[in-house]
């Protein structure tokens, strides 16, 4: 029965479907100063492009000198119509949108889309008690610990923080072990 509890209550966990596009264009070719690692856009401007991220900037060597490479987001769970997009429209969609916000005119030197299909986690009011839920059912299986964006943040830091936390559970799980002769 607590299996079936902890697996009912991982499942309230609700989530959205993104899509990234990663475009590589040639610096002189963005007009917009790129100083800083990138930009968010406010959903009341009512724009598919949740946000944008400078990759070559934030993530040294991630572009050849003289590349600039983007990062754009679509979808989300204010806009899950913008996940269905055909990868064409998806890409002149963006294309639009950073031709208004940077001006850039020229089509990239490289274009990838990848979609990310119910994998952004949605934190609505009761999460942290469904977590704490969840947690306390978790317990009585001792080495089953429960990680991922859907528990205690969405960021790649947290994932590694909450991962780092469960393995040292475990570990600490198989020290008393073996402390006890087992």
């Amino acid at each position: 029965m607590e299996n079936r509890e902890l697996a009912d209550n991982l499942k309230k966990i609700p989530y959205a479907s993104t899509a990234t596009l990663n475009l590589a264009y040639r610096q002189q070719d963005i007009p917009h100063p790129m100083d800083g690692f990138g930009f968010v856009v406010p959903f009341i401007e009512g724009r598919q492009l949740l946000a944008c991220t400078f990759s070559h900037i934030k993530f040294e060597g991630r572009a050849p000198k003289g590349l600039a490479l983007l990062r754009a987001f679509m979808g989300g769970a204010l806009q899950p119509e913008a996940f269905e997009m055909e990868d064409g429209e998806m890409l002149r969609v963006i294309r639009h949108n950073l031709r208004e916000l940077l001006g850039i005119k020229e089509a990239p030197i490289l274009s990838r889309i990848e979609r990310h299909p119910q994998a952004m986690a949605q934190y609505r009011v009761g999460h942290l008690g469904l977590v704490k839920r969840i947690e306390s059912l978790s317990t009585a299986h001792t080495t089953l610990q429960i990680a991922g964006n859907g528990i205690t943040g969405i960021g790649i830091p947290d994932c590694i923080h909450r991962s780092e936390v469960c393995a040292d559970r475990i570990i600490e799980h198989f020290h008393q072990l073996k402390s006890c002769g087992r």
